[in-house]
Order: structure tokens, then sequence, then C-alpha cells
């Protein structure tokens, strides 16, 4: 047809010069015979490598052929020890855009290719691998092939920049996970459903991944395939830590919340709402009284696994009671325990009267949420 189309345009013999150069180009992608690589160079078979974040290992082979002596496009094929490279594990190009017949492969690929032939997170295994020469629609493999140990990185790719969610039908889907200040380290205050599901997703742009927490609730993996997810044994309110750098996981129930003035050892329940917010209502501020009028001092308990865990200033610490909008002064971290040990919030002028200790109340709401630091808010005061 591509002849017949030629012959039927030659009144010009610039549009058939373009026309046969067009005819050229297609002719460099037809269908023509190689050979198979014949000999490999490196790495030897058997080699053993412990995989690091920023290391790389270097393939080489001998070059394959063409019958028209053109270019001959490369493919690394991993398989499982006992695979036959019909259905690899993964397949890398070589190097320059395949026309390499060599291929540096980073670590953190091997680790993606040891981990979809099922070897764990810091446990040895063993890769088969194999190159594929093509060019066309023809493929050769080698005439021989070879193995590499490995042992995994006991780590996950960081998420480089993407945002983590949890999800499953045992989650509170769609809750966001928060980077700690800690690099590679994330936590959520979340709510779970007993022997219901949950799991972890990450979006950056059109990539997805997937990780969920390992049975042994201490560690979690990459999963590259629908995860089947884990779940806890009770209903409840839970801190779950995830430190991408050494796939370590923790699973941690919240037993309450509490409000606990400093002076008097007051502690005042709060309630779960959802998606890491707590709230009381109608709490009323108890100010103590002291030789130079009243003390204002407070903070935060979480109980978590039945210990506690005392939340105060996150900085700078103020040592004077605030106004009730001073930026940032209601954010709070974890702090010292004891009655006056961490860094006490004072509450604002807004509740305080010296005259009358008792006057303000007010509804209280935590945020242990992914949008910003740690908070408190005071809301809705009245008499």
């Amino acid at each position: 047809m591509k002849t017949n189309i030629i012959f039927a345009s030659i009144a010009t013999s610039i549009l058939a010069l373009g026309l046969f150069n067009g005819c050229n180009d297609e002719e460099e992608f037809k269908e023509v015979s190689i050979t198979s690589v014949e000999r490999f160079y490196e790495p030897e078979n058997g080699k053993y490598t412990i995989l690091q974040p920023s290391g790389s290992m270097y393939f080489e082979w001998e070059k394959a052929y063409a019958a028209d002596n053109s270019v001959v496009y490369y493919e690394v094929l991993f398989d499982t020890q006992s695979g036959n490279f019909s259905d690899p594990v993964y397949i890398v190009t070589s190097d320059n855009k395949g026309l390499s017949n060599g291929a540096t492969i980073s670590h953190k690929i091997l680790n993606n290719i040891a981990a979809l032939a099922g070897v764990e997170l810091g446990e040895e295994g063993v890769l088969k691998w194999t190159v594929r020469s093509n060019r066309g629609l023809n493929f050769q493999l080698a005439k021989e092939h070879r193995t590499v140990t490995i042992i995994r990185l006991n780590s996950i790719d960081e998420l480089a920049g993407a945002d983590l969610f949890i999800t499953g039908e045992g989650s509170e889907e769609g809750q966001q996970v928060k980077a700690t200040e800690e690099m590679g380290v994330y936590e959520i205050y979340t709510r779970l459903e007993a022997d219901q599901p949950y799991y972890f997703y990450s979006e950056l742009g059109e990539t997805q991944r997937t990780y969920e927490v390992n049975a042994d609730k201490v560690s979690f993996k990459e999963t590259f395939d629908t995860p089947e997810g884990t779940s806890v044994a009770e209903t409840g309110v839970y801190r779950i830590t995830l430190d991408f750098g050494s796939a370590a996981a923790k699973v941690e129930k919240i037993n309450s919340l509490e409000i606990f003035v400093s002076w008097t050892q007051r502690r005042t329940e709060l309630a779960y709402v959802a998606e890491g917010v707590w709230k009381i209502e109608d709490y009323n501020v108890q100010l103590a009284a002291t030789d130079w009028g009243f003390d204002e001092r407070y903070k935060f308990i979480f109980v978590i696994e039945g210990t506690e865990q005392h939340f105060g200033q996150y900085g700078p610490y103020y040592d004077n009671r605030p106004g009730i909008n001073r930026e940032g002064y209601r954010d709070m971290k974890p702090t010292g325990d004891g009655q006056w040990g961490g860094d006490p919030f004072k509450f604002p002028e807004e509740l305080c009267d010296g005259a009358d200790l008792d006057r303000y109340f007010t509804d209280i709401t935590v945020y242990m949420t992914a949008d910003g630091n740690y908070t408190h808010e005071f809301t809705n005061i009245r008499e």
C-alpha cells in the first residue's frame, strides 16, 4: 500500500523524496533477526550484597547483533530462584535508554525487586537474572543466567513529598497521617474498629503506593498488590507510628485524654470526636487561689497503653498569661510529667477573673491532626 501511494504521488520529486524517506523510517522498525547475548561479565555468579540506601550494582554483558547491523536494545530480567523468565518479576531497561550493554541498577530498585520475589525486609534472598536482546518484535534470551544473593534493606523508601493516608473498613477512611519532626517518621491518632482491616496509602501525582502493618504489630511493609490490611482486637482510639527508616511500627491504644490543672491536680476527660479530634463542652475553668492571687496552669495528659504522656507548650515557652489569640501559644507537644513537670500552659486572660475564680465556662477542643502542629482551642466562652 505504501508503494502504491509513492507511485501515485510521484508528480513532484520533493513529495516523492519525502515519502521515500518516510518509508525508510518505517523500515528501521521492521522485524530483524538478532542474536542472543552469549556471555555475561558482571556481577559474578552468586554475588553476595548487603543492600544500602544509596548503593548500586552494575550489570554488564557481551553485545548482541542484528542481521542488518542496526541497533539492538537490551533489558535485564529478574525472576525468583525457581523461575524460568516466562513471567519475570521485574524488567529493567539497560543504560542509555536500552542501547547500552550494561545497566546500573540502584539498591533501592533491587530492594523492590526482592520484595516482589517474596524476600522479607532485612532477610536474605536469591534473585535470578538474565538479559533479553530485542529489535522490533524479535526478542532473544541470553544463553545463560546468573544469580545474586542480597540482604534486603530493613527500611522503606521515603514518601518523597507525598501525603500519607489511612484507609480500609476498620479505619476513619481518608484521614491524613502526620509527618513528624523526625525524618521519615509518621503518626496518626485515629479510631479503629475491631477485626476490620486498615492499611495506608500515599499519593504523589499519579503515583500511589500502599503499606500495611505486619501481624507482629511492630513492623510494616510496602505492598505491591491490593493489601489485605491488618486489624486490632479491640475497637478504640489508637496512635499508630510508622518509621520508614527502620520499617518499624507502633500500634498503641489510647485509654483517655484529660485536661490536668496543675495546682489542684483536677483531671477532666475529653471525649473523642473523630479523625484525631477530642472535645469537652461546658468545661468550668476553676482557678486555684494562692497567696499571690490565683494559679492558672494546666496541661493535657494522654493515657496510652496504661502509661501517662503529658503534653505542654510546643514553644517558644511563655510564662506570662496569654491573650486567647496569641499565635502558636496553644500548640502542644510531649513534655515532662509530674504535677509541675514540662511546660504547662496558662489559661488565657479571657478565662481568668481574680474576683470570681469559677466564673467562666468554655468548650475545649484538642486537634491531634496532620494539618499543622498539635494544638487546642477554647470556644463558646460564657458565664
